[in-house]
């Protein structure tokens, strides 16, 4: 009876440990997001924020290097400037960042700032891409990327700026 009781509290200890880690990450990375984006923080180290109110999903955009961050949204080297023509964020299939992607659909709006000016846009298309074919960006308009479950291919989503 001992050893049950000790194997009880062990089971506890660590089911409380492996699911309050994940929650505190998510609150820790939601509230980081939050004072950056009250803070107007035009001198940070981010380019900006997304906002995509269907899920009331926001994150910080911080401007690209070689590796994604899995908790951020990156401005990829081949984009212009937010506010800019061709605006392509990248960023993880994971619950902190771009997992939802594949729930948006046409006309769902995309929220991107600079901290100082909003730019709305619309879902115009959801396409599944070959990871080296990048012809798709060609057109101007708002890119954010993922990745699938197959290593070759990512999925995208392309909008178009509201005036």
């Amino acid at each position: 009876m001992y050893l049950l009781k000790r194997l009880v509290k062990i089971f506890l200890f660590v089911s409380i440990f492996i699911f309050f880690i994940p929650v505190t990450k998510e609150i820790n990375i939601k509230n980081k997001v939050k004072k950056e984006i009250e803070n107007n923080s035009v001198n940070s180290i981010y380019s900006g924020f997304i906002y995509i109110p269907k899920f009331d999903y926001k994150n910080l955009i911080k401007e690209g290097n070689d590796s994604l961050d899995e908790n951020l949204v990156e401005l990829t080297s081949f984009s212009d400037k937010i506010g800019d023509n061709k605006i392509i964020l990248a960023g993880h299939n994971n619950k902190y960042v771009f997992n939802k992607l594949y729930d948006l659909n046409i006309d769902d709006q995309i929220i991107i700032s600079d901290f100082l000016v909003d730019y709305s846009y619309k879902v115009k298309e959801r396409k599944i891409i070959k990871v080296d074919d990048f012809s798709y960006f060609d057109e101007d308009g708002l890119y954010l990327i993922t990745c699938t479950n197959n290593n070759q291919k990512r999925f995208i989503i392309k909008a178009k700026r509201e005036l």
